[in-house]
């Protein structure tokens, strides 16, 4: 859909969108329950109206706003179009039929029925609230997580043809490279011998400073070959996309805006193509805007893209380019991955120096992956174990209702063999149980819709931000026809048991109050079976929230190498000029320029109060994004040139860096400002990389990362630190003086750490005013406590704990609910036998006992099935969990106690009130 480009036009594109779809909905509806000439003849302006109406509802409500209209309208023309029908018929001379058509009287026994299940259901408000509030949880929950996992799984990405496009990247196990993206030399080789690839685009992301007539800010941009955007079929919303031309050497800068940058930094000006900005200090003309609805398909969100030149001189050891494919007419995902690993041995024909022996000892290969799996990557997991844990919420909650339904058919059982005695047939039979029961699922998905709606935007505001395509979440049509759908399934549900029971009784024992025995051994073991599969649903929740929950609090008791408490972080950046890329003495001297300004600055920030320590780094712990990592050569320990080569990660620092974030030296010195200030050839390493690469015995060696730099002498030995997250290993790391002369060493932009006294989220703004006072041409990238970085990294499994643990406890309390209501219920029957049975002399405690086994008992075969099931369930955990298996002993015996524990509680009410009964009271009430 185009835009004119104004501001409004997202809200007027979504209210077209609605708008169509209740209209289109409406015109059926109506044209199948109103006659054929009144349709002709009102058709076009009853559109007209609810159009109208539409659109003024979406002004006030959005989406819920029209739907509402919608089920208003749609429920009047059900009401309306038997009398219609009928005036139709009288106008047209037809004389009145003894029965009506089949459609007017199928539409007035619906109207009918659902007046009575209306009238039946207003006259007990508790049961109704209870029943729709229990299906609304389960209803709710389910519909908010379909609407993630619509957004995230099932939905096409948005791009024309999506399901062809595919993702390429290699792996080095025997250099400790699980994946490797692509290089100069790798896209050449698909270029150049690849069939099953229509076309290929490649991509890298960076952040650089934006400036010129607009407020300096730091922005995600996104460096493009004009092929990647031809790949997805982007146009541009304004001005042109890039020319071949454009990634040329030499070429004039260019760039394009996404809409978001149009929209927030140059105000939605339409004249911005042509005008220019300085990334980096670098003049570039805009020449085109992206659609409004581009988003690109992996994280982080862009600002600006750039044209990118892949050139293959740059060899086949420089990765770090992505690539995204077409495939070919008639090639698949299979047969892309078959040719690209049959292409893997070519790379020897274009690179002589690549040996067939070392691509074999590394382990080097090749996969291919469909865009959608690549962008989804583990969330796929995460999501469908949610999605199945809020689906047994749904069948707890209807067994739930289910209960509750056979409990109130208990008190219509003379109601029901009265309209059998006066000619009722078991469809009318029928007809009056599934319309109740799908009218209170009606309301309960209605409120359902409502949670979904509030549990959705608390997703999204809160989920984890490596959780994909987050700003697709939305509810649309296909979660509205998914609620329709989960609310009619759960309706017929708990709607068709007690129907079944109650044709299958005889007469006699319906006119008598239902105390046939065939029939009620039925109900009771039907409620029975009800509250032990409940019981066994919410103990298999339990099992598995409580292995995550395990493993979540052990995940947050490793120790990441750091102190996160009373420290904090400040990203700035100064930018880097990109024409020094391929200029090493230039980089060096712009290095040191840059280290003047970040002492400066930590020089400011350490006068603050409460500030204990100040340091700086390019890469925090916990954040991968950020990392550096190349071939490793150490000077006492050279390789042949067909050895696999030593790979290792390293991160520039400054100031009390080590002292800021928490981490010990152990032996040796740290690094400090003389050796930023005097560029010294210097390194501090950590105890993996002095274990893995020098036997334990470091200080005095001499290492060099890549080919083009400088030898830097081993000062110190420092604590471990996980540079990934906690979940993976200690990955060997040195740490650099930003000022080394080492090739893929980049400091435009620094983390400001501070160790405080005190609590550190109360200094951030304090030094990120100072910042600003200081230098206000810098821009701040972000600011935020160690701590909240060290949460991000285990926000995936924290947000699983969340969705998990919240389930189980809903489950664990209708569970307990629905026991505390059959075995009261069984109370309330039995209550002249109790009375007999304390009026013969039965002790108090006796009857309780009794009662209370009952209810054990049941608790006791849920158990027992719901740990069966746990054992089967709880292996698709098994990716999620840290430090605890799928068979971990401690959750299910906390959970079975847990569980045990609530049922004797709920069992132990009604227990203690049959022991309470007054012979003479049970025996004159009966």
């Amino acid at each position: 859909m185009s835009n004119d480009g104004s501001p409004e036009s997202a809200t007027r594109n979504g209210a077209r969108l609605s708008v169509r779809w209740a209209r289109w909905i409406f015109q059926r509806m109506a044209r199948l329950a109103l006659p054929a000439s009144l349709h002709e003849e009102y058709g076009e302006e009853m559109r007209s109206a609810f159009a109208t109406m539409a659109a003024r509802a979406w002004e006030t409500g959005g989406t819920l706003g029209v739907l509402r209209v919608l089920v208003l309208a749609c429920m009047d023309l059900v009401r309306r179009a038997p009398a219609e029908r009928d005036a139709r018929r009288h106008a047209a001379g037809w004389p009145a039929p003894e029965r009506g058509s089949a459609m007017t009287t199928a539409v007035r026994t619906l109207v009918h029925e659902a007046r009575l299940a209306a009238r039946s259901l207003a006259k007990r408000p508790a049961f109704t609230f209870v029943a729709a509030a229990t299906l609304a949880l389960g209803i709710g929950a389910n519909v908010a997580i379909f609407t993630v996992v619509d957004s995230v799984l099932i939905r096409p990405l948005p791009y024309p043809r999506s399901d062809e496009l595919v993702t390429i990247q290699h792996h080095a196990p025997g250099i400790n490279l699980p994946t490797v993206e692509n290089s100069a030399g790798t896209i050449e080789l698909y270029k150049r011998f690849g069939r099953a690839f229509q076309e290929l685009g490649a991509y890298t992301v960076d952040a650089q400073n934006l400036t010129g007539d607009i407020v300096p800010v730091r922005v995600q941009v996104l460096h493009v070959t004009p092929s990647l955007l031809h790949v997805l079929g982007v146009r541009a919303a304004l001005g042109r996309v890039f020319a071949a031309d454009d990634s040329a050497a030499g070429a004039p800068p260019v760039a394009m805006l996404t809409y978001t940058a149009w929209q927030s930094n140059f105000g939605g000006s339409r004249d911005v193509v042509g005008r220019r900005v300085h990334l980096n200090g670098v003049s570039t003309e805009i020449v085109g805007i992206l659609p409004e609805h581009f988003v690109f398909p992996q994280r982080p969100k862009v600002h600006l893209i750039l044209p990118l030149s892949i050139d293959q001189k740059d060899g086949f050891g420089a990765f770090g380019t992505r690539v995204i494919a077409r495939l070919a007419p008639g090639a698949d995902v299979a047969a892309a991955q078959r040719e690209a690993t049959a292409l893997q041995p070519r790379i020897t024909e274009l690179f002589p120096d690549v040996t067939p022996d070392l691509l074999k000892r590394i382990g080097w290969s090749a996969s291919v992956t469909s865009l959608r799996d690549a962008v989804v990557g583990d969330a796929r997991t995460t999501l469908w174990v949610v999605m199945g844990a809020v689906g047994f919420l749904l069948l707890v909650a209807c067994a739930s209702v289910a209960n509750l339904f056979l409990v109130r058919a208990e008190g219509r059982t003379r109601d029901v063999g009265v309209r059998l005695a006066l000619g009722a047939s078991a469809r009318d039979i029928a007809a009056m149980h599934l319309s109740e029961s799908l009218l209170l699922a009606t309301v309960g998905g209605a409120w359902g819709l409502v949670v979904a709606y509030v549990a959705v935007h608390a997703i999204v505001a809160a989920g984890p931000a490596n959780l994909p395509r987050l700003e697709d979440v939305r509810i649309d049509t296909t979660v509205i026809a998914f609620t329709v759908l989960v609310s009619v399934a759960a309706g017929v549900l708990f709607g068709v048991l007690p129907m079944r029971l109650r044709l299958r009784q005889p007469m006699s024992g319906l006119l008598s109050d239902g105390r046939g025995r065939t029939a009620g051994r039925d109900r009771q073991r039907l409620r029975k079976g009800m509250i032990v599969a409940q019981i066994a649903l919410a103990l298999m929740l339990l099992t598995g929230s409580g292995m995550l929950l395990r493993s979540f609090i052990r995940l947050r008791a490793a120790d990441p190498g750091i102190e996160p408490q009373d420290a904090a972080a400040i990203g700035v950046s100064l930018g880097e000029n990109p024409a020094l890329a391929s200029d090493p003495a230039g980089r060096t001297a712009e290095h040191a320029k840059q280290a003047i300004v970040y002492q400066r600055i930590m020089r400011e920030v350490g006068q603050l109060p409460g500030v204990r320590a100040v340091g700086a780094t390019n890469a925090l712990p916990l954040d991968p994004e950020a990392m550096n990592g190349a071939s490793l050569r150490i000077r006492s320990r050279p390789q042949a040139d067909s050895a696999i080569p030593r790979v290792a990660m390293y991160v520039g620092v400054a100031g009390d860096y080590l002292q800021a974030i928490g981490t010990r030296v152990l032996r040796g010195r740290a690094l400090d400002w003389s050796d930023v200030d005097h560029a010294r050839p210097v390194a501090l390493v950590n105890r993996t990389f002095e274990h893995q690469f020098l036997n334990d015995n470091a200080l005095g060696e001499q290492i060099r990362f890549g080919d083009d730099s400088t030898w830097l002498t081993i000062v110190g030995i420092a604590e471990d630190v996980h540079t990934i997250s906690i979940r993976n290993d200690v990955t060997p790391l040195a740490y650099l003086p930003i000022t080394a002369s080492v090739h893929g060493l980049h400091i435009a932009t620094m983390q400001i750490v501070v160790r405080t006294s005190g609590e550190a989220a109360s200094v951030v703004p304090t030094v990120r005013n100072a910042v600003r006072s200081a230098y206000p041409e810098v821009p701040i990238t972000s600011a935020r406590t160690m701590e909240s970085v060290v949460d991000a990294s285990m926000a995936d499994t924290s947000f699983t704990v969340a969705i998990l643990t919240i389930a189980a406890v809903v489950s664990l309390l209708l569970g307990a609910i629905g026991l505390y209501g059959v075995i009261g219920y069984v109370v309330t029957q039995r209550t002249r036998e109790f009375g007999i049975r304390i009026a013969l002399g039965a002790a108090p405690h006796a009857v309780r006992r009794m009662v209370l086994r009952q209810g054990l008992v049941l608790a006791g075969i849920g158990i027992v099935l719901g740990l069966a099931g746990a054992a089967a369930v709880t292996r698709s955990l098994r990716s999620l969990l840290y430090g605890v298996t799928t068979t971990d002993p401690v959750s299910f015996v906390v959970g079975s106690v847990v569980l045990v524990t609530v049922a004797a509680i709920a069992a132990y009410l009604p227990a203690l009130r049959a022991s309470a009964v007054s012979p003479s009271r049970a025996l004159s009430e009966e």
